[in-house]
Formats: C-alpha cells, sequence, structure tokens
C-alpha cells in the first residue's frame, strides 16, 4: 500500500483564518514558496492578510456553485470558521457537504475545541473519551466537526485547548485585573483559583501544527487530535499570574489556598463543571505524531510582557 497522499507540495486553500490564529498561521508562511494558494474570507479582510502574498478570494457560503469554483484544485482544506452557538456555521457547512465532497479535496484540517468536554467528569481526556457539550456553543462544534468528517477522505479534527498570543483574548482580563487590582482582591484570587488547571495552548503551537499538518504528504487517515500545552504542569492559575504579576511589576504575596471545596462551589454557581479544577488533557497523541510543542513558559513570559506593554504598568 502506498502511505502517500500527495506526491507534490500540496495546495492549500484556508476557509477563513482572519482571526489572530489565523494571522500565526500566515506568519508561517511568509518566506515559503509553498504558502497556502487561496483564502476564502466570507466576512472580513484584516490588513495582514493583504501582505500574505496569497490570493484572496471572497465568498458567498450560500453560493455553492462559487464555494465549487474556489475549492477545486486544492489537495488541503484547513478549515478556521468558529461557531457562535447560533447555529450558523452548523447551517453553512451542511449546505457545503455536497461541495466539499465533489471539490476533490483529499484533506480536511478543522480546527475545533476542547469546550466540546465541558461536561466530562473524568480526570484525564485523551481523544477516546466521548464528548459531553452542555452549550449551544459547543454543540455546534460537535455538528460541525460531523459534517467535516463526512465530507473528506481524511478529516483531521484539531480540538484545540484555550489559545493564547497576540491578538486574542484569553488572558487580557486578568492582565488588566493585573495591572489596576488593588493587591488584595489578586491575593484572595490566587487563594481560590490558584491550583486550576488553565488548558492553554500558545498560538504559536497551533500554528505551526497547522502548518505541519497541512504539508504532510502521507497519509494521515481521520482522527481527532488534542492540541493544547496541558503536558506542563505549569499550565495552572498560580504559575500564569505569577507571569503576569512579573511582566506588570508587581509583588505578590505567597497566601493560604482555599480548599478545593470552595472553588468546586464556587464554579458551580457559575454554572461551569468543577471536573475542570484537576482535569489533565492528553498530548499523547500530538506528541505520537511529531506535532510541534512551544515551550509553554516563553510563550507564556513574551504574551505577558507583550500585555505588559499594551496596558501599562501598575499604578499603585
Amino acid at each position: 500500500m502506498n502511505d502517500e497522499l500527495f506526491e507534490h507540495e500540496p495546495r492549500v486553500v484556508v476557509l477563513g483564518g482572519t482571526g489572530f490564529v489565523g494571522e500565526a498561521f500566515a506568519g508561517f508562511w511568509v518566506n515559503s514558496a509553498t504558502r497556502p494558494s487561496r483564502y476564502l474570507l466570507h466576512r472580513s479582510r484584516p490588513e495582514w492578510l493583504g501582505s500574505s502574498g496569497t490570493e484572496l478570494t471572497d465568498i458567498d457560503l450560500n453560493d455553492t456553485a462559487q464555494a465549487l469554483n474556489a475549492l477545486r484544485g486544492h489537495d488541503v482544506l484547513v478549515s478556521l470558521l468558529r461557531p457562535d452557538g447560533t447555529g450558523w456555521h452548523r447551517d453553512a457547512m451542511e449546505r457545503l457537504k455536497p461541495i466539499f465532497r465533489q471539490s476533490g479535496i483529499p484533506r480536511c484540517i478543522h480546527a475545533s475545541s476542547i469546550d466540546v468536554y465541558a461536561g466530562v467528569k473524568h480526570p484525564v481526556v485523551d481523544e477516546d473519551t466521548p464528548p459531553q457539550p452542555i452549550s449551544p456553543y459547543e454543540t455546534e462544534h460537535i455538528a460541525v466537526e460531523s459534517v467535516m468528517r463526512d465530507s473528506f477522505p481524511e478529516a483531521i479534527v484539531l480540538r484545540l485547548g484555550a489559545v493564547f498570543g497576540r491578538g486574542g483574548r484569553n488572558l487580557v482580563s486578568l492582565a488588566q485585573e493585573m495591572s489596576r487590582a488593588q493587591q488584595w482582591k489578586i491575593a484572595l484570587r490566587r487563594s481560590l483559583y490558584g491550583a486550576r488547571r488553565m488548558h492553554l495552548v500558545s498560538v504559536e503551537t497551533v500554528a505551526r501544527t497547522l502548518v505541519q499538518l497541512s504539508l504532510e504528504r502521507t497519509r494521515l487517515g481521520s482522527q481527532v487530535v488534542l492540541v493544547t500545552d496541558d503536558h506542563d504542569p505549569n499550565n495552572n492559575f498560580a504559575f500564569v499570574q505569577d507571569r503576569l504579576a512579573a511582566a506588570f511589576g508587581r509583588s505578590l504575596p505567597v497566601g493560604l489556598t482555599a480548599p478545593r471545596s470552595v472553588l468546586r462551589l464556587l464554579l458551580r454557581l457559575r454554572g461551569i463543571p468543577h471536573g475542570s479544577i484537576d482535569r489533565r488533557f492528553s498530548n499523547t497523541k500530538a506528541s505520537e505524531l511529531g506535532l510541534p510543542s512551544e515551550t509553554f513558559a516563553k510563550r507564556l513570559e513574551a504574551y505577558a510582557e507583550h500585555l505588559a506593554d499594551e496596558l501599562g504598568s501598575y499604578a499603585a
């Protein structure tokens, strides 16, 4: 059996990708002759995309003939559209399912989310753990994943952790608090949340993963892959807060950590499953596939310094 799916450099088309993950993804191709040949844009066209050296095609997701013409001739579809819980993403992908099949594209790399495990109570989650969505947003993720599996001979679903990096929203509220909150408030939050796992992943890790899978010529088969930095023991609230404090020039007193029962109660009152306190996401499959893993601490420190530059130092 021939293990090669492509005998040439794969021709990549990107659906969406106008957010900060897409920007990091595009950044890894700047000096590459094998950059994606086309971006399909259905809403916005950010300025940075104009200098990507890639053909940009505005597309109406309701126009199936236009979509088919834009997709034909490519080998890999990188799907970076994100649902919002209203169902528009699911409905759009359902309409495009026959178009995806007709396009002849053999591989799809689809970005999903570990949020689909929101209701799972197991302490360790891997790719064999059944998802348990508890919100319309999470349910829409699952529905779109199913469409992609049914539409391409090889569908690789990447369930991403909480992606952080320039342009993203994760950790911004914590940085804002660090930039202006009084010491007692920060110490109290540390006491309550210090041990909680964060399930973060740097945008650089995500972008390099997308690039590597896009260019892989051998057959990978349809599969789910968890993409997080959760294997790093420092991926917890206390470590993140420490790095933000250092970037903002704050000194944090070492206080007592509240019992986990208190945090579980707080999360339950907020409607958040308390199993997320200690839950870990496996990186075994990602490691076996040889997917990249950026140094979590260094990426976090660099991002914390960037946020400090943007928000300014704490004014006592």
